[in-house]
Formats: structure tokens, sequence, C-alpha cells
């Protein structure tokens, strides 16, 4: 009996205790005290390839077998990812949390927070740098000398061929643009419309930092040799012409690291040193970092042992043997050092927290900094990005004053131009015209005195078609646009097209729809369209399945309130309960601890 019990204990800690070692959490992670002391560790099973990928309270880690996990600040295993083959370590995430990672194969795929598949792009080869995140969602995917756009939704707005393959990994600049370095040479800035502008350098950098001089763009690129270049990006200068390079003050020694903030940057160098510069490369201060000499540590980083941060907290100096913390005047904040090297570089999160992924295969996460970030934040997620590319409110189309436009046989041509267009992957540089002819059009009735309910400018079927359309290149900056015409346009057909294009578009970090969907579908309003709850109740089920927790939660407690209207009928109510259902099958009802 004895022996039998022994064999039975031995069989579950085998199996059970890996599993248990993943689980082990805290339950308040904010309210950890700051200080040396581990808050949690946890098991890999693979070596980590680069630093982990933090984004809304949550780190996604790249295994050197291909793996691919997710774990929240707490210590709860989100996700272990299958890529259907051994997944590429160039991995980049949303403000959303969404998640890119691309196999072998070539299959870009887009993960939400809970680790399901929302789309995916066979690029037919695999990708050699991260794709990187636009400001309002948009992927830019770099193979060879192609680089494609996508919506957070996966709908293409753009391919364009740079002539020659890229040889630097993108960065996203301070304009919201992407810039990179071709085998030719060529620095390239590409705008989030596919617009390109070209230099030409005599050599590879080791690394590139973006700044904001006022009115001005500029770009710093650092060489092994410490010697540093400025390229300036002059909006006011005629097309082809707008990039100008000259040379500055050289770093003395070889950089590791840069980040830029406002006119300013940061660099870490070889011998564990942090400057802080202006964009002359004039020295503010130099500071030593826990890797210099003369703080006992080795002096001897190399490229891709260190990285920094910069935000209004002040400057993160992080290598893999530790971080160490400056004010923005370059007074020390605090040093912490690790037990031991990591496999990767380690990352600091919003929250203060670090994860560091060590060479026994280990993420080990400590709380190291209590001091809070001050910039706006949204409600499910972190910080707001940086800018903003307007779609929301786009400059007047070449169409406005013009009242030929509203003729049914122009709209009708309009109409068909774009289709094509946006149906074809290629929208490109017409996307700010078109976006704002369709906004026109579909608001028309908005501040106009004279707009007629019963002949109206812009028929709701026609109104309907061009939301439709809205949709496949819309993103999170369109998203308030729709759900005011769903506030304002009291066309029931026209608040269901609303309801099932915020549905497409699969992006609201606020959550701001489910109000507009509340507000309008009371059982206090008499007069409740079916089929409006029904497009409601489906807009807010692909919002929960893109974004997952803490989005889910409220939008199924919403579902589960139309799913209650006394006045709908059976039919109905069933297939909202179904939906609910499914969110349920999928795990998103639960809140993420």
């Amino acid at each position: 009996m004895n022996r039998k019990y022994l064999q039975i204990t031995g069989f579950f800690l085998f199996f059970a205790l890996p599993f248990l070692a993943a689980q082990q959490r805290i339950d308040d992670p904010l309210n950890v005290p700051v200080g040396a002391a581990q808050m949690w560790e946890t098991g890999i099973g693979d070596t980590i390839k680069g630093s982990p990928h933090l984004q809304a309270n949550s780190a996604v880690l790249a295994g050197d077998r291909g793996s691919i996990k997710s774990f929240f600040m707490s210590g709860t295993p989100l996700w272990n990812f299958d890529a259907r083959g051994t997944a590429v370590p160039y991995i980049a995430r949303s403000y959303e949390a969404a998640t890119y990672v691309c196999n072998n194969d070539g299959v870009l795929m887009a993960i939400n927070r809970v680790g399901r598949e929302l789309w995916r792009l066979n690029l037919g080869k695999p990708i050699s740098y991260p794709p990187v995140v636009g400001w309002d969602g948009r992927v830019f995917i770099s193979l060879e000398s192609k680089m494609t756009c996508r919506t957070a939704s996966g709908n293409g707005l753009w391919t364009i061929d740079l002539g020659s393959s890229v040889a630097f990994a993108p960065i996203l600049d301070k304009t919201g643009s992407v810039a990179t370095v071709l085998q030719n040479m060529d620095f390239v800035k590409v705008n989030q419309f596919s617009k390109v502008e070209r230099i030409r350098l005599q050599r590879l950098p080791s690394m590139i930092t973006s700044l904001n001089e006022g009115s001005l763009q500029s770009y710093v690129l650092l060489y092994q040799s410490g010697e540093m270049e400025k390229i300036t990006f002059n909006d006011g200068v005629k097309d082809g012409g707008k990039l100008s390079k000259t040379s500055i003050k050289s770093l003395p020694a070889t950089p590791v690291a840069a980040i830029g903030r406002g006119a300013q940057f940061v660099v870490l160098l070889k011998d564990g040193r942090t400057l802080l510069l202006d964009s002359n490369g004039g020295t503010v201060w130099t500071k030593n970092t826990h890797e210099a000499v003369e703080e006992k540590g080795s002096g001897n980083l190399s490229l891709g042992q260190a990285s920094l941060m910069w935000d209004e907290r002040g400057v993160y100096a992080l290598s893999i043997r530790g971080v160490s913390a400056f004010t923005q005047e370059g007074r020390r904040r605090f040093v912490h050092r690790l037990s031991s090297e990591c496999s990767g570089v380690p990352s600091l999160s919003d929250e203060g927290i670090l994860y560091a992924c060590g060479k026994d295969n280990t993420l080990r996460v400590y709380k190291i900094d209590a001091k809070p970030r001050t910039v706006p934040m949204s409600k499910f997620y972190g910080p707001e990005p940086e800018g903003s590319y307007g779609m929301g409110h786009p400059p007047p189309s070449p169409w406005e004053g013009d009242n030929s436009r509203y003729s049914d046989v122009n709209q009708d041509r309009v109409y068909d131009e774009m289709k094509a267009v946006i149906q074809s992957g290629q929208i490109g540089e017409k996307e700010p015209v078109y976006v704002a002819y369709m906004m026109e059009m579909i608001g028309f009735f908005i501040g106009n005195p004279q707009t007629s309910q019963v002949r109206p400018l812009v028929k709701p079927p026609q109104r309907v078609r061009l939301i439709e359309l809205l949709s496949h290149v819309g993103s999170r900056e369109t998203i308030p646009f729709l759900w005011n015409i769903f506030d304002k346009d009291h066309e029931p057909v026209v608040m269901r097209a609303c309801a099932d294009a915020i549905g497409v578009v699969g992006v609201d970090p606020t959550g701001r729809s489910f109000y507009s969907y509340n507000y309008a579908l009371t059982p206090r309003n008499p007069n409740i369209d079916p089929q409006l709850v029904l497009a409601a109740s489906s807009s807010i089920a692909r919002l929960c399945r893109f974004s997952g927790p803490p989005l889910a939660p409220e939008g199924i407690r919403v579902m589960r309130y139309f799913s209650n209207l006394p006045t709908l009928p059976n039919t109905v109510k069933s297939q909202i309960t179904n939906e609910i259902d499914g969110l349920f099958k999928e795990g998103l009802d639960k809140v993420i601890q």
C-alpha cells in the first residue's frame, strides 16, 4: 500500500510541480515594496532570445527553440502560443497588447492578449527584423527590399519596394514614420502613407535614435568608432530633398545603446558610462552605471548586452547584469544588480517591474522602482501613443465645398474609385484624401442646419457603403468618429453599419463604444431595433476577441444586459446568448490577476 501511495505521489509531483512553479504569483504586484527581493520566478524550459517584450501589465518571451510564452505581472501564466513551426525571435507588441510573431515558414501572426490568433499573413519567407507598430496600431513589416503596412485587424494599406534590402532594424521615429538603412547605404524615412525620403550614407551605423527639435525632426546615427552624424528632416523642402546630413561631435568610446527624447539623447558607452547629449553632440552630463569599472562593473559592454529607457521618470541604463537609474538632471536614483547574468537584456515595465531571463532558463521578476509614470494612460492598457496620424480629423478633402459631389452619379464614381484602390491593398498616399472624403460624406449632417431628413444629401444606403469601406482602412483613431455617427445619426441601418465597422476595425482601447451602445439601447427606448442590438452585440464580441481582458469582461456584461431586454424577440436573445457562450469558451470572461 505504501509503495503504491509513493508511486502515485511521485507521479503527481513529476507532472504537477512544473505547472505549480509556473503558477506562483503575487496578489497585488503594484503594492509590492521596492527592494532587491524577488517578486516571483518561473522556469521557461527554453533559452530566451533577446529581451522580454512588455505591454499592458504583461510580458512576452521568445525562446531559442521557437516557443512564445506570456505572463501577467503577478506571475500568472497567460498563454503558450504554437507558432506552427519554429518562431523567429523578432517580435513586436501593440498598445492594445497584440503580439506579432513570424515562424520559419514566413507566416506572420497577430496574437491577442490571451494568446488567440487574430489574423495571419503569409510572407513567403521569415522576417529578419521586428515589425514596427505605428501610433494608430498599424503594423510596418520589412522583408528583403519590401515594406508592407497593415491595419491592426490585418487589412492591407500599402506595399512598396525600396529598391534594396533592409540592412538595419527599422525604428519608429518622432513623426510616426519608419526609419532604416538599406544595403545600398540609403538611409530611408517611410511615412505612414508610404511616402519615401532617402539620403546616401557612407557606411552602416551601429544604431539610430530620433530627435524632435521643435519644427524639425532629426536622427542621430552612431557608429562603432564613436563618430556621429545627424540627419535632419525638413518638411518645408520639396520632395526628394527633405533630408540633409551633417557631422557632429564624436563620442569618447564605442556606443552600445542610445535613445532620444525631445532635442536630446542619451548614449550608453562600452565602458559603462552614460552620457546625456544635446542635438549637436555636446555633453550635458556624464555618469557611471553599474557596468563601469569604478562601480565594480566589467567596463566591457558590447552590442546586444545593454539598452536604454528614457521617460518622464528619468533615464534607465539596463544591461545583462543590472540596472542604473538617473534623473533627467543626472542625479543617480538607484542601482539594482542581478545575482547572475541574463541571457538577454532585462526589460523594465511602466509599473517599475524588472523582468530578467537567466541563463538557467528561469524568468525572475523584481519590483525595483516605486516612481509611477505620469503620462496619460488608457483605461484598459498602458500609456497612450506618443502622437497621432490625424486620421480622426484629417485635413479637408479636395471635394469639400463642391456641391456637385452630392449628385448620385458623382458619389458612385468616387465610391467605385476608392473601393478598387482599398480592395487592392494599396491606398498608400491617398489614405488622408479618401478618409477625409468618407468622413465628410458620412457626417454631412453634422453642423449643417439645412439638413433634410426627407431628402438627405447622402442617402442612408450611400452612408452605409462608405462606413463599410472606411472600416477596412480604419484604426483606433477612426473609432471616435464612428461612435459619434452612431450617437447622432438616427437611421437604424446607419447605426448598424457603424457598429459593424467598429467590430471590423477591432480596436477600441477606451471601451467608449460600449457606452454608445448602452445609451442608445436602454429599455426606455420604445423604438429599439432588434437588428441594431444584434449588430452592437456582434461588434462588442469582436472587440472582446481582439483585445481580450480586461476589456472583454466589461463587454460581456453589456451583452448580457442586451440579452435580457424585454422587448427583444427570443430569436435575437438566443443569438446574443450564443455569442456570449462563445466568449466564455475562449476564456475571455476572466479578469487576469
